[in-house]
């Protein structure tokens, strides 16, 4: 009976341990990403290979990191990737560029986006 809490705290602490990896992966990479994104956002208007492929790697990313944030302590980061995934969730199904409406509002939320994601994670580098 005294092992129960032993093996509950070894358990805690792999799993601490999981998170935190996982925490840096997403600091590691979330510059990078919002500098493709920001790279490719001229494309994602129109129509075309080009803008479907930029609508699709933005959504995906952003939709993993709407989830991924807040388990990993980035909640704030978390709910505007939500907030501009959701601006690519219709072209994404459709596989179709962004129109110019879209475009502008992904662009205003994305803007928001890279301000509270760099400065949620600067802490954590």
């Amino acid at each position: 009976m005294t092992e129960a809490p032993a093996q509950a705290t070894a358990v805690e602490t792999e799993f601490a341990a999981r998170i935190d990896r996982i925490r840096a992966r997403v600091v590691l990479k979330l510059a990078d990403k919002i500098q493709e994104i920001d790279a490719t956002m001229p494309i994602m208007a129109g129509d075309g290979a080009a803008a479907v492929d930029a609508v699709a790697r933005a959504y995906r990313w952003l939709h993993d990191v709407s989830g991924i944030g807040p388990i990993v302590g980035f909640e704030a980061t978390g709910r505007h990737a939500r907030s501009c995934a959701a601006v690519l969730v219709k072209s994404f199904h459709a596989q179709r560029g962004l129109s110019s409406d879209e475009l502008a509002s992904l662009t205003s939320g994305f803007e928001t986006f890279r301000i509270v994601a760099l400065n949620e994670t600067r802490f954590t580098e």
